[in-house]
């Protein structure tokens, strides 16, 4: 065989190795491209369904919240006889602190306490009480009358009417049980003011009277 020949097929054989190893290293990087292709697409559809979930969750606390405030406006319609609706102020207000009202753990109804505006009177709330909706306040007297009521969740709710020393009446809508406390018994309350409303009392007259939604009441021995 002439060096010319085994020349030739020597450059033959490299070529076939060149391009085999050409061929090889071309599918192993297709191939890398496609485990990274299918990892980002899982990758995103994971986030996905977590923003997905997220919002799901997000939305059905704030449609929860904000049932909760659509709840307390109608059992408020029905306490005053239509005269008090809440604003839009309470509502939000009562929203954002769902938690304590009612209190109903030991830290909540020390929270509630702690914030308690006690420049708050009486008088104040006749003359204008809408610089009071977002706040919390605390009165005390006898219990006139006490009423409470199973709900459909299995919640309690109780609305009692204080009148004071000075013969100011208030009604507290409270979503828990008033415990062992009676008609005839002194007693303190927590809660938010929602406006006044009246109605006609056993003599003949008209009673006015502020409305609460009640975070905790206690006897007073």
């Amino acid at each position: 065989m002439s060096n010319l020949m085994k020349y030739s097929m020597l450059l033959i054989v490299t070529l076939m190795i060149i391009s085999g190893c050409g061929s090889s290293e071309v599918d192993s990087s297709n191939s890398s491209n496609e485990t990274n292709s299918t990892e980002t697409t899982e990758e995103s559809n994971t986030q996905e369904e977590t923003s997905e979930m997220e919002q799901s969750q997000e939305s059905e606390a704030e449609a929860t919240t904000t049932s909760f405030a659509d709840g307390v406006n109608s059992d408020l319609l029905l306490v005053t006889g239509d005269q008090l609706e809440l604003s839009q102020e309470s509502s939000d207000f009562i929203t954002t602190n769902k938690d304590l009202l009612p209190a109903t753990t030991d830290e909540n109804i020390e929270k509630v306490k702690g914030l308690v505006d006690t420049s708050i009177s009486y008088k104040l709330l006749n003359k204008n009480v809408a610089p009071y909706l977002s706040k919390f306040t605390t009165f005390s007297g006898y219990v006139v009358s006490v009423e409470e009521n199973q709900l459909e969740n299995g919640e309690t709710v109780s609305l009692t009417h204080v009148i004071d020393d000075e013969s100011n009446s208030y009604q507290v809508l409270m979503y828990k049980s008033t415990g062992e406390i009676l008609e005839e018994d002194s007693v303190q309350f927590w809660g938010v003011p929602l406006g006044a409303s009246s109605f006609e009392n056993v003599s003949g007259g008209t009673t006015n009277v502020q409305n609460f939604l009640g975070s905790h009441i206690v006897k007073i021995q």
